[in-house]
Formats: C-alpha cells, structure tokens, sequence
C-alpha cells in the first residue's frame, strides 16, 4: 500500500476523483460513473466512524462493492480519535478490498459542527492530529484527509496541513472555501497553490470544477482533482477530451444506473433514489418536462424501463443526436 498512488500514477497521467457526497455516492452510483470513465478513482459516502463500529450490518452493507469500484476509497468522520482507530480497524478488513481511508474534516453542516465533527477539527489542531496519528497506528492502509482552506480565515492552512503530514497522512483534499463560507462566495485556488510548495504529500483541489478540461486550466502545481456535483447526470465529465453523449446513450446510461440501484438496494429505497438521478440525465433534453413527473414517480425498474423505452421510440429518428450541444432544439416547436 506504501506504492499506492505511485501505482496509480504509472496507470493514469493525471487521477480524477468522484468527491464524496453524503446521499449520492452509494455503489450504484460509483458503477455508473465508472462505466463510462472507468479510470476515475472514487470516494464513498461519508460514513460515521462511530456506526461502522457498532453496526456490522452497516459495515457489510456499506464497505462490501462491485469490483468494478477498485480502487475504492472509504470516508468516515467523528471527533474521537479512539473510534477513528477502530473504524480503521474494521475498514482494513480484507474481505472489504478498501484501498484507502479519507477523513471528513471539510463538511460545514452546523449541526454536526457544532458536535466537534467536521470542519470543526481545523480549530481543534490537536485532536486532528491524534485521529490521523491514532488510524495510522492501527492500520496498514494509507490514510488522508480532506478539509477547506481554514474555518473562519483566522487558521493557517500550511501550518494545519504540515501537522496532518506530521502524523503520517498521505494525502490531502482541499475544499476551497472556507467552513464559514460554506458553498457560497467564489473558489479561491491561491491558497492552495502556496499550500503545495510546503508540502511533501500530494495535493487534490475541490469544487467548482466542470469537467477535465476545465481542471486542465487550472491545476498548475496540484497533483490531481475531484468532481462531486458536476457528475450529476454527466459521468463523461471525467474523460479528458470534451465529450458529449447523444440521446441514445444517455437513455442506456440511465437504464444501466437504475438496473444497479436495483441489485444494490432494496425495492423502497431503489424508488426513492432513482428519481433524483433520471431527470439529472435529461437535463439538456428540450423536451424532458414531458416526462418529468413519470420519471419522478416511477416506483419500480419496470416503469422506468417503459419510461425510456417510450422516449426511445417518439424521438427514434434522433437518437445519435447530443441534447447538450443543442441539437434537438429544433424540436421544441415541431413535436
């Protein structure tokens, strides 16, 4: 595992990243993704650290994946260093195959903040410290942390992160505001730039990123880059070339994500979150709101399948066409 991202290096010239997102990146999602860019390296839901420890159920539900996921990385977060050892204990297991483990110390969410959860570590310098000093002490599996720019602007972000390298984590994400900020105000890279200078360990910048060309514009001396909402209904963000799906392949591409929801989720929950992701998927599509509340209302595979079988046959002369680069606008006022 020391050899890790060397490895990963010698694969892909530059790693991308699916960014962790609490409530979207389940297993069915990651696939999704990977299908389309299988060379993007993925980051799990966020899980509590104090959950996996007391719950196998969670533990097998949520670290047990598809092999398709390798190399998958498991984010957890707590304020306990002692229960961060013992997640990591349980993570390293090998019949889970985790590759890596990444510490929540970025999510502004007040509530859990206020719990000293979170970003709520980049004013607690110590503590941070221990967690990361406590799971690589307990397990063989690199450990890194993502987190913003400082909480109110008052921390120094070098200063933090040389502690963080100090206890041995291998990696940092940097989400590039500040905690206060939240996901308003506009990204600031500059921070990170200087950030990168004092550190041995690589650098990986977060938000507000389109697309690998967009990134490409930008990374100057970072190593590599995450894309969180952006992938939302556009897993082809991820290649490294400006490319945009005709209507055909979107259709297959929802119907791929909604078979995996069903092998990975029970019937219940598979209908409540396979709505959220359809429309995502035609949301350059002119003519979506005819199918917006069946898409949003389907409650089983079947339907949606019927769903995009009946789009596939009233647009069947156009589906080598690509809805993003406008191509069935003409539509609007002939169908």
């Amino acid at each position: 595992m020391k050899d890790f991202w060397k490895n990963q290096i010698e694969k892909n010239w530059k790693l991308v990243f699916l960014a962790p997102m609490d409530g979207y990146w389940d297993s069915a999602y990651r696939q999704a993704m990977k299908k389309i860019a299988p060379n993007i390296i993925c980051v799990s839901e966020f899980y509590s650290a104090d959950w996996l420890v007391h719950s196998k159920f969670l533990a097998d539900s949520v670290l047990t994946h598809n092999k398709t996921e390798t190399p998958l990385i498991i984010q957890i977060f707590w304020k306990d260093p002692e229960m961060f050892a013992k997640a990591a204990k349980i993570i390293s297991n090998p019949i889970y195959n985790i590759s890596w483990i990444d510490i929540n110390m970025w999510c502004p969410a007040k509530k859990v903040v206020r719990s000293w959860h979170w970003s709520c570590l980049l004013i607690n310098e110590q503590t941070a410290f221990d967690i990361v000093k406590a799971m690589t002490e307990a397990t063989h599996l690199p450990i890194s942390v993502k987190t913003r720019l400082s909480f109110d602007w008052w921390q120094d972000l070098i200063k933090f992160v040389k502690w963080l390298e100090k206890a041995w984590a291998n990696l940092i994400t940097i989400h590039w505001r500040t905690a206060k900020q939240a996901y308003t105000w506009i990204a600031n890279l500059d921070p990170i730039y200087e950030l990168k200078k004092h550190i041995n360990i690589p650098v990986i910048a977060n938000w507000d990123i389109l697309n690998y060309e967009d990134w490409m514009k930008k990374i100057k001396n970072l190593d590599w880059f995450m894309i969180g909402r952006w992938s939302f209904g556009n897993p082809w963000c991820f290649l490294p070339w400006n490319y945009y799906p005709t209507l055909k392949e979107l259709l297959d591409q929802m119907e791929f994500h909604a078979m995996k929801l069903v092998e990975t989720k029970w019937e219940k929950k598979w209908n409540l979150e396979i709505r959220k992701h359809l429309v995502q998927y035609l949301k350059f599509f002119p003519w979506v709101k005819l199918y917006r509340k069946r898409l949003v209302t389907t409650d089983s595979f079947l339907n949606t399948q019927n769903i995009l079988s009946d789009i596939r046959e009233e647009f069947s002369e156009y589906l080598d066409k690509k809805p993003w680069l406008g191509e069935l606008d003409f539509l609007k006022d002939s169908v």
